[in-house]
């Protein structure tokens, strides 16, 4: 079992993979003055095929040669899409960066909640999964202000990224490999349908969560008369750490099973009520629509790990969450296009394909106080 200090520091290295997430958002504002709407968007879309391809990859090489070595490669990838990213002239260089970035991001999210699952128990698994990746999500109240105090100075963002990785490489090594993977190394993988679900339960929910990223959501502050749209979608984002903080906490005293579902579910009505306020009230939608996406993602990640088996979970993991991913590519790209001929009925779609990931999420199993082998072995 892992410690509570290996618990945070795996965490320090997951939060360098969410600042990377956190600041595409500012760098795409930014870009969009130069680049416009629809182009500076493909920037996320870069990104998002990142994790395409980085959580099918990273989960197989972690199913075959071990969960550690997948941690690892994850921060090595994401070191050298930031530093290309630090250092980039062109928006052609900004996009790979991003593709990149996105690849190794979804590497470390395909293979950490599975090892961290496997690595403790059953009545402690939730709030560890959710432990490890809050400090990741807590880097967005780190993120809002730097952005706002860099404006055009987007580089600065990248930054951290070549620091932290370097501690992060160093510490990794130093773990154990998780037990339960080195009990079934040698079995054969057997496909199972309930990725195909998962997939499902992940384009859809990132297509509507990545849309809140895009800019159509600042271009609805500034119709609103929001002056300083970086500012105002900063109070927004603040709801989604506070929704992972509070889902970590409560992660192993709710069934995971619905407590994922009414995130996504309570999320889209959010959504769907944002063009039709104004003023704080639409600040205030915002915002619970952030809260309820930040909450999803402690149950989710714990409750995707869980319903697979353990010799398919990272690369089951890898595929249902990395192959989702291309939902937070089409997802901002039809939001932008739709925003374009009519702002309510592109809130109303981002809202419903939202509920519609919370609708899936009761197919699930029955999680609470069971051990892995239980579940789904």
């Amino acid at each position: 079992m892992l410690t509570k200090k290996q618990l945070a520091l795996i965490s320090v290295g997951t939060s360098l993979s969410f600042w990377d997430i956190f600041n595409v958002p500012y760098i795409e504002n930014e870009a969009s003055a130069q680049l416009g709407s629809i182009n500076s968007t493909l920037i996320l879309s870069a990104e998002m095929i990142g994790y395409f391809t980085g959580g099918a990859i990273n989960g197989l090489i972690a199913s075959k040669y071990g969960r550690k070595l997948g941690i690892i490669l994850s921060m090595l990838i994401i070191f050298l899409g930031s530093t290309i990213g630090f250092f980039s002239t062109s928006f052609l260089q900004l996009a790979i960066a991003e593709f990149i970035i996105g690849f190794g991001i979804e590497g470390e999210v395909a293979v950490v909640p599975a090892y961290v699952s496997e690595m403790s128990s059953a009545n402690f698994r939730g709030r560890a999964v959710g432990f490890t990746t809050l400090g990741g999500f807590l880097m967005s109240l780190v993120v809002g202000p730097v952005a706002v105090i860099a404006g055009s100075n987007w580089r600065i963002l990248f930054l951290p990224s070549l620091i932290i990785s370097a501690f992060a490489l160093i510490f990794r090594i130093t773990l154990p490999e998780s037990k339960m993977w080195e009990e079934k190394r040698r079995e054969k993988m057997a496909w199972d349908n309930t990725v195909l679900l998962f997939l499902a339960i992940w384009f859809t929910s990132y297509f509507a969560g990545y849309s809140l990223f895009s800019t159509p959501v600042f271009s609805l502050l500034s119709n609103k008369g929001f002056s300083n749209t970086s500012l105002y979608f900063t109070y927004i984002l603040y709801g989604d750490p506070l929704g992972v903080t509070l889902a970590s906490i409560l992660n192993d005293k709710l069934e995971r099973k619905f407590s994922s579902s009414a995130s996504n579910l309570l999320s889209g009505i959010a959504i769907i009520s944002m063009p039709l306020l104004g003023g704080v009230s639409l600040l205030i939608a915002g915002f619970i629509a952030m809260f309820f996406q930040g909450f999803k993602f402690p149950t989710m990640y714990a409750y995707t790990a869980e319903n697979l088996g353990t010799k398919i979970r990272s690369l089951g993991y890898g595929i249902a969450d990395g192959i989702g991913h291309l939902g937070g590519a089409v997802g901002p790209v039809l939001f932008a296009l739709t925003y374009g001929y009519n702002v309510d009925y592109s809130f109303l779609l981002i809202g419903i394909v939202s509920m519609l990931s919370g609708v899936m999420l009761l197919k699930g199993a029955r999680v609470k106080g069971k051990s892995l082998e239980e579940i789904k072995g």
